[in-house]
């Protein structure tokens, strides 16, 4: 799932109730952010990138208990990320590891050449968006000139009003943070959020989220206008049940990308 195909409707609420009135019009901000995706549905296929995440349990003191690690690799198939294992924990996969990983990407891969998947995928993405749009206040609408491009910035917390009925619902509403957005595209450059109070599941005896717990993503704009995640982290306190109380974080970092087209098959590096 893109990080921008999730954001990708915020723009409405946050242009409509911040206390800028230079802001664009949000319905044009709204359709720059479409009309953004869709050019980068075929730009995406060109693009082959290295991801490296790393998730670590942590003890009481915040040192690291364990961790495990792998090492992938990311393409797009009408602009939905499929990403391919190639090692866990620094150790190739190999055998029959190596052949499932295959079958799974192989599967993935079919399903997203169909189109209907495709939308059904994007439906879904923008229904959690619209869910967290209203579990949401957008607030100090501002802009922010960032690496020499115009970027409107608002400040996030949950809406009171809200009345959250399941388990996502309850997290977006307990959310409060920021998100940065790109104003000529519409698109969303970077968007940190944390739990302001806890959130129990099951009345607590399921498992609990622990006021703090925060998200960041970046995206990146490349050369030829292309939207890619750079960075996803996290950190977070939780008990599951009655019994484990887990404290983790985690960092997922997108790198190397590679450019391909028709002519060359392969370019390394930016595009000339």
């Amino acid at each position: 799932m893109r990080i921008h195909l999730v954001l990708l409707f915020l723009v409405v609420r946050l242009v409509a109730e911040g206390e800028d009135v230079s802001l664009p019009d949000p319905e044009q901000l709204k359709q720059r952010a479409i009309a953004s995706d869709k050019q980068m549905e075929k730009m995406l296929e060109r693009y082959e990138c290295l991801v490296n995440s790393q998730l670590d349990e942590l003890n009481a003191n915040g040192g690291v208990k364990k961790r495990r690690s792998e090492r992938r690799e990311q393409f797009f198939v009408n602009g939905q990320m499929i990403e391919h294992t190639l090692a866990r924990d620094g150790v190739e996969l190999t055998g029959s590891e190596a052949k499932k990983e295959q079958q799974r990407v192989d599967k993935q891969v079919k399903k997203y050449s169909d189109l209907k998947q495709v939308r059904k995928a994007e439906a879904q993405d923008e229904k959690q968006a619209e869910m967290f749009i209203r579990a949401q206040r957008f607030q100090d609408g501002r802009r922010e000139l960032r690496n020499g491009r115009s970027t409107v910035v608002y400040n996030l917390s949950g809406d009171p009003d809200f009345h959250p009925r399941s388990i996502e619902e309850r997290v977006a509403q307990a959310a409060a943070g920021r998100i940065w957005i790109d104003e000529q595209t519409g698109m969303p450059v970077e968007f940190q959020i944390h739990l302001d109070h806890d959130v129990k599941i099951g009345g607590g005896l399921l498992a609990n989220l622990h006021k703090g717990f925060w998200i960041h993503t970046v995206q990146e704009r490349e050369p030829d206008g292309v939207w890619i995640t750079k960075v996803v982290e996290g950190r977070g306190d939780a008990r599951a049940a009655l019994f484990l109380h887990p404290r983790f974080q985690f960092k997922e970092v997108t790198q190397g990308c590679h450019l391909f087209n028709v002519e060359t098959q392969e370019s390394i590096g930016s595009p000339h």
